[in-house]
């Protein structure tokens, strides 16, 4: 490598150290324009640069809202910003555009705007709905039965309680030895129940002395004798998040 390349590295690295330590924190207005500035004073073209540079710092600037565990309508507006600035297309980005999507969903629930599911989607087509029932949204899972939860208890959704933000991240769902697949199926979560269409469809009404428990990775339902496991599908962390929301804003 000679000096001229060697140079062209350090401040290539240079730039990359602000831009991520510019694209931290909370996001505001004028952000991307921001980062346009030291790659300016830094002599980059980051449309010319490598993805994996541009990713980690789109990536660095969506890590503010998700440790929030909000997402505004200003900060999408400015996320969108940035991503244009460093030229990433929404396939490079895919997985934090998912879950900064599901973090948008989340940052409504709170206030008072729940999701609904179209009646002609086709989790719910043929669903028989109770009188003033509404499904608000729908989850595939992979279904078990344990004995027990193995000392794995999780977060418990208490009737006509609140959610604590980002609390069902701190558990996992029991595994291994004791576990019994039956397939896979679909939650729909609705304002009265939840409601599952798997090899057998089953439902739990909401009720004070309902045993709901939510885990980072799923929901555990307590019936009298054993446990039903929904692992869902999706690995997005923000999927506990949005039914815990939820969950909280239907059960009372």
């Amino acid at each position: 490598m000679g000096l001229k390349d060697l140079f062209k590295d350090k401040k290539k690295e240079a730039f990359k150290e602000k831009a991520q330590e510019v694209a931290k924190g909370k996001l505001t207005p004028g952000r991307a324009e921001e980062l346009a500035r030291v790659a300016q004073e830094h002599g980059q073209d980051v449309a010319d640069d490598k993805t994996m540079m541009r990713r980690s710092i789109y990536n660095k600037a969506a890590a503010a809202a998700k440790g929030r565990g909000k997402l505004t309508a200003d900060e999408a507006s400015e996320l969108a910003k940035i991503q244009k600035f460093l030229a990433l297309r929404d396939d490079q980005v895919e997985k934090t555009k998912w879950d900064l999507t599901r973090l948008r969903t989340v940052t409504d629930i709170r206030h008072g705007k729940l999701p609904r599911i179209d009646p002609t989607h086709p989790s719910v087509r043929g669903m028989q709905f109770l009188p003033g029932e509404v499904a608000h949204y729908q989850v595939p899972v992979g279904v078990e039965d344990r004995a027990s939860a193995s000392g794995k208890l999780g977060q418990q959704v208490k009737w006509g309680g609140a959610y604590s933000i980002n609390s069902a991240r701190a558990h996992s769902l029991p595994s291994g030895e004791g576990t019994k697949e039956l397939g896979d199926g679909t939650l729909i979560l609705t304002n009265k129940r939840l409601f599952l269409r798997a090899n057998k469809t089953a439902a739990v009404e909401y009720s004070p002395q309902t045993n709901i428990f939510l885990y980072g990775d799923g929901i555990r339902l307590e019936r009298t004798v054993g446990n039903t496991i929904l692992r869902f599908k999706s690995k997005s962390d923000e999927t506990a998040e949005i039914l815990g929301e939820l969950l909280a804003a239907v059960m009372r």
